[in-house]
Parts: structure tokens; C-alpha cells; sequence
């Protein structure tokens, strides 16, 4: 046999090598596939919102049609409103003794709202009526001012 060719290692002799890459590779598209699948689940209910700015407050509103009350967790920082609510959504239309369309949608539905100023969230009030969350806080305001002398 040629000495040119005996050194050389064809596909077959690096089998092994290829395997594993392709097994990476296939584990690598999989964690993918699932990172985009969960973002599509958890974002296919995005909520929609107002935010009203008057001299004392910031009034959010924040659509939630079919989400219970109990379902709802507000937590709010001085700059912001964190929203979580999970739901359980079914609709049904029925006609005679048999369902002629179901729907069903459940999950949970994350929302930030950053405030357009800073505000006491101590003081916040929040209602929920008609499938529409109110968040009310009243801003943050430093009325206090200074003379200073020019020297």
C-alpha cells in the first residue's frame, strides 16, 4: 500500500466523532425547539393596557377577560407593576345534546408595566370589575424647593 494514503483517516474511521456531533447537534435544535414553543405558549395571551398619567396619579388598566380575581398576583416596586395570572379559560356553544365547538386555553400571563414617574406603591388601590384590573398609585412627589444665592 501506498505510504501517501495509510495515514489518512476516511469518514468511516471517525465515526464515533460524528455521531457525538450529531447527537449534540440534535440535543442542541431540541432545547431550542422547546425554548420557542414555551415562548409562544406564554406570550400568546398578552393583555392589553392603558396608562393615565393626572397630576397625583398613574391609573393602569389592564384587560384580563375570563381570569378570576383570586388568579391575579400584583407585586409593585416604585418604578414599576409586575402582573401574574393564571387561567383557566374554557368556552363552549351548545346546540341540542351535543357540544358543537370547545375551546380551551390555560396557562399563566406575566405583564410589566414600568410608570412613566415614580410613585408610593404603599398607597396603591387595585379593583377588578368586568374583566378589567385598575391599578391606581399615587406619584411620587418632592415639592420642597431651595433658594440659591449667587456668589
Amino acid at each position: 500500500m501506498n505510504k501517501r494514503y495509510r495515514n489518512k483517516k476516511t469518514i468511516l474511521d471517525r465515526k464515533g466523532l460524528v455521531e457525538r456531533m450529531l447527537e449534540d447537534t440534535a440535543r442542541t435544535i431540541d432545547s431550542i425547539k422547546y425554548d420557542i414553543e414555551k415562548s409562544v405558549v406564554d406570550y400568546t395571551f398578552v393583555p392589553g393596557k392603558d396608562i393615565i398619567e393626572t397630576d397625583e396619579d398613574v391609573i393602569v388598566h389592564v384587560d384580563l377577560p375570563g381570569i378570576k380575581k383570586e388568579d391575579i398576583e400584583l407585586k409593585l416596586t416604585e418604578t414599576n407593576l409586575k402582573i401574574v395570572a393564571n387561567f383557566d379559560i374554557t368556552q363552549e356553544i351548545e346546540q341540542g345534546s351535543y357540544i358543537t365547538f370547545h375551546d380551551r386555553k390555560s396557562g399563566v400571563m406575566r405583564r410589566s408595566v414600568r410608570f412613566p414617574k415614580k410613585v408610593v406603591p404603599e398607597e396603591a388601590e387595585a379593583t377588578f370589575e368586568n374583566g378589567i384590573l385598575t391599578v391606581e398609585v399615587p406619584k411620587l412627589e418632592k415639592t420642597e424647593s431651595f433658594t440659591l444665592e449667587i456668589k
